[in-house]
């Protein structure tokens, strides 16, 4: 400006000699003048523009590599999965093989039981007589086996109730999957619609570019707000990955649980084989009984009547000798004694005949105890190794469950910190974003150049400590922004109309950390119960310094 009123003095000075030409010169020079001072400037805004250009470059290169290894992890992750089938498929073939063998064994048993029941009608039909220690033996058995019946009936309500349990549980991990899935559907879109935003803000810069370079000043919020959404961009992807291995760990557990369903399943329908088996047993033994009971009794009527038959003979006998002569007794006497030294060699045949039926009868009966406790030694073994094998799934499921719960408990964790870490890092980039702006407005030559900011490159590997990293970065810098302010402030660089714009970057600040703070008091309050140790974020200083205005007098103090 003074260089423009020495070439207005200097042509009021000049004017009566040459008018024309003198003016025309000056024209010429300040047009001269201002375009050196057009072209400085927009030199100065092409380097910025080319240093942007640079970090994009760099920024697109690390993303890239990060991406490599995404899909490096992507591989890694795919052979796990490979392993964990092939595991899954050796566990399912050894698991069919346990099963075939239970399936022979099970065939085994049940034709040796149709045998032992075929024998045992065919022993029942040749049987005639019974023993009375059987009859005291029966019922003691009978009644054990009545309380096995019950036992199994228990344990086959408790597997019931415990089967129901698993749905109810499979239900509650089918709608969490479900509600990952539609949060990750919406990641997906928000990430799509932030793509096509960029791509159009992208394409309208190239545009403004090639056509008029005079708006070369202006895409300095746009970039910004380019870089933001990048930046948004690539976490709501890596939220979306995490969710995505979530979401497969979820399904692989689900997949766990319904193998350990169907093994219960299977168990529950070998155990109900069993029962009827012994249901099955027990109504043999009841017919059994039956058919004893009714041969005893027929057998009983059978003496009654041979008795019977006896004492009518005998009462026929007495009434022949009271009325026969007695010349007839010798007689009758001698014919008696002959018939009965001639049957009495059959008799005795016949009684030994039965003496070793009924010994090779107790000899059977005794055997056949001693086999039906085997078996139900061994049934009882049986039931025992699979009480135990179903208690160890128990337990595999209950910590399966456990190990369900921690992790989604350090998920939330992690979420929580994250926000709040992103609270963070936006407050104190906008306040950054603020102080460079005003320290642009006060000194436009020095910061010009310095609205870049070098804390795009991050290791989305180890997320936080560089979020950490570049929320020290940006406070050091606020801190040395503050501190030029004070420089400009006390060298009487500043201009009592900047007090508004300080005024206003002040109270923007202040809101700021307002609304962080209370933020963090709602998620704390949310997550009280699962919440993990953090360090508080520090109070972000907020300095009230003293602005003395070269147009005002030495008294009067503004302070920010």
């Amino acid at each position: 400006m003074q260089h423009f009123l020495d070439m207005e003095n200097q042509a009021h000075n000049t004017m009566g000699a040459s008018p024309c030409e003198a003016e025309l010169q000056e024209l010429m020079e300040q047009i001269d003048i201002m375009v050196n001072n057009k072209k400085l400037d927009w030199e100065r805004k092409m380097r910025a523009l080319e240093t942007r250009l640079d970090l994009r470059d760099q920024e697109l290169a690390n993303a890239q590599t990060c991406l490599d290894q995404k899909g490096q992890e992507v591989g890694l992750l795919r052979q796990k999965l490979d392993s964990l089938e092939k595991c899954n498929l050796a566990m399912t073939q050894n698991y069919e093989g346990q099963l075939q063998t239970l399936k022979a064994q099970f065939s085994k048993l049940t034709n040796s039981f149709e045998k032992l029941r075929l024998h045992q009608m065919k022993q029942s039909k040749v049987r005639r007589k019974e023993l009375p220690h059987l009859r005291e033996e029966i019922p003691f058995e009978m009644s054990n086996l009545n309380q096995k019946l019950e036992e199994f009936r228990a344990k086959s309500r408790e597997w019931d109730k415990q089967e129901i349990l698993y749905q109810t549980h499979l239900v509650s991990l089918d709608a969490q999957q479900k509600l990952l899935s539609e949060k990750c559907n919406q990641f997906q879109k928000q990430a799509q619609s932030y793509q096509t935003q960029l791509s159009g803000k992208k394409q309208c810069t190239e545009d403004h570019s090639s056509e008029d370079p005079q708006l070369m000043c202006d895409p300095d919020h746009s970039c910004e707000a380019s870089e933001r959404d990048e930046f948004i961009i690539e976490k709501l992807k890596s939220a979306v990955s995490e969710i995505a291995l979530s979401r497969n760990k979820l399904q692989d557990e689900n997949q766990k649980l319904l193998q350990e369903l169907k093994m219960y399943q299977r168990q529950c329908q070998a155990m109900e084989a069993g029962l009827s088996e012994v249901k099955s047993e027990l109504q043999s033994r009841d017919d059994l009984l039956r058919i004893i009971e009714m041969e005893r009794l027929q057998l009983h009527r059978e003496l009654l009547k041979i008795g019977e038959c006896q004492n009518t003979q005998e009462s026929k006998k007495r009434l022949e000798s009271s009325y026969s002569p007695s010349t007839k007794e010798p007689e009758r006497k001698r014919k008696e004694l002959f018939s009965v030294t001639l049957d009495q060699p059959n008799h005795e045949k016949e009684l030994n005949k039965i003496r070793s039926q009924l010994y090779q009868e107790e000899e059977y009966h005794g055997s056949e105890q001693e086999r039906m406790r085997n078996e139900i030694s061994d049934l009882t073994e049986e039931l025992h190794q699979k009480e135990i094998t179903i208690a160890t799934i128990m337990k595999k499921a209950a910590l399966l469950e456990r190990q369900l719960k921690m992790e989604l408990e350090i998920k939330e964790k992690m979420l929580a910190k994250q926000q709040v870490s992103d609270m963070r890092y936006k407050a104190v980039q906008t306040e950054n974003t603020h102080l460079k702006g005003m320290m642009g407005d006060l000194d436009p030559g020095r910061y010009m150049t310095s609205e870049i900011t070098d804390i795009k490159s991050m290791d989305f590997t180890n997320r936080e400590h560089s979020r950490h990293a570049s929320v020290n970065k940006l406070e050091y810098e606020n801190e040395r922004l503050r501190n030029d302010l004070a420089k400009l402030h006390a060298n009487g660089k500043s201009a009592w109309a900047n007090q508004d714009t300080y005024e206003e970057m002040g109270l923007y600040t202040y809101q700021n950390q307002i609304k962080m703070e209370k933020h963090e008091d709602r998620l704390s309050q949310d997550r009280e119960p699962n919440r993990s140790v953090m360090s508080p974020l520090p109070p972000m200083p907020f300095q009230t310094k003293e602005m003395t205005s070269p147009l005002v007098s030495d008294n009067e103090v503004f302070p920010l």
